[in-house]
């Protein structure tokens, strides 16, 4: 299962690790709150977009490519946020948080230029395999952000977990618990200092088909493997198409020549790789 733990900027920058870590609390406290985030980051996206007066755009769509995650450009002043909604949705909210500090790092002027020249997150990106220095800090931005150090404590404590007596099956309490990929978790528990990186080694060599028959034996973060390529999502545009149709604002010939657009837009898409 990869060398997430490796490749990680924990592993490689503990001192920038501490320095992200620090980050992500400062912007959960801002944008977030204390509950678990889960799939509420989409509306969190949103919410720090409306706080800090940027104008997004979040697209859920199937791009029948599994290598590619995510990705975000800005055309005409509005940042688009494109996410493959045919992945597990515990990897498409990985994929949003780890967008996120991508779009951070643009509206704060911190480093402009990745979203400026357009970010794209594929899976060994999502793997701790990045190449920028800004993709190994939003993995492990997204991470501590979903993951945080306070509610992995309460939750271990919670369901009995113990570190070096950890189990798949415990790993799988906790991505149903924070919608996480495997690595992720695993990884979040040393970054935590739960479990040792010798363990975790242990964890990872496990074969992902015997990760994905536990979870169908036990139920345990089932929900978050299943995708959502039926329920694609335009942003604000069919948003837009439904008020002014409910509000009558629209000439029929307008309505459809809007809708046929629309199906016209998600037909390019679906078509795509």
């Amino acid at each position: 299962m990869g060398d997430i733990l490796e490749e990680s900027l924990f592993n490689k920058q503990p001192k920038q690790f501490d320095k992200i870590n620090f980050q992500a609390k400062a912007f959960a406290a801002n944008y977030c709150g204390t509950t678990i985030i889960r799939d509420s980051i989409f509306a969190i996206v949103m919410n720090y977009a409306r706080k800090r007066e940027l104008s997004v755009e979040v697209l859920r769509y199937p791009f029948r490519d599994e290598e590619l995650w995510a990705f975000t450009f800005v055309k005409k002043g509005t940042l688009f946020l494109c996410v493959n909604a045919e992945l597990a949705m515990c990897k498409q909210i990985f994929a949003v948080a780890h967008e996120l500090y991508h779009i951070h790092c643009y509206a704060e002027d911190i480093v402009p230029d990745t979203i400026a020249g357009g970010s794209l997150l594929d899976s060994k990106t999502a793997d701790d395999m990045a190449v920028s220095q800004e993709d190994f800090e939003a993995n492990a931005f997204a991470g501590v952000l979903l993951m945080p150090d306070s509610m992995l404590d309460e939750q271990i404590k919670l369901y009995g977990i113990i570190g070096e007596k950890i189990t798949v099956d415990d790993v799988l309490t906790l991505m149903d618990l924070f919608a996480l990929p495997y690595k992720a978790v695993v990884l979040r528990l040393v970054e935590n200092h739960d479990i040792t990186p010798a363990k975790a080694q242990k964890l990872l060599k496990m074969d992902a088909s015997f990760v994905s028959e536990r979870i169908n034996l036990t139920g345990r973060a089932l929900a978050w493997q299943q995708n959502s390529k039926d329920v694609s999502y335009f942003g604000s545009l069919l948003d837009d198409m439904e008020y002014n149709r409910n509000n009558e604002l629209l000439t029929d010939s307008r309505e459809e020549s809007d809708r046929e657009y629309l199906e016209k837009i998600r037909k390019g898409f679906c078509n795509e790789g």
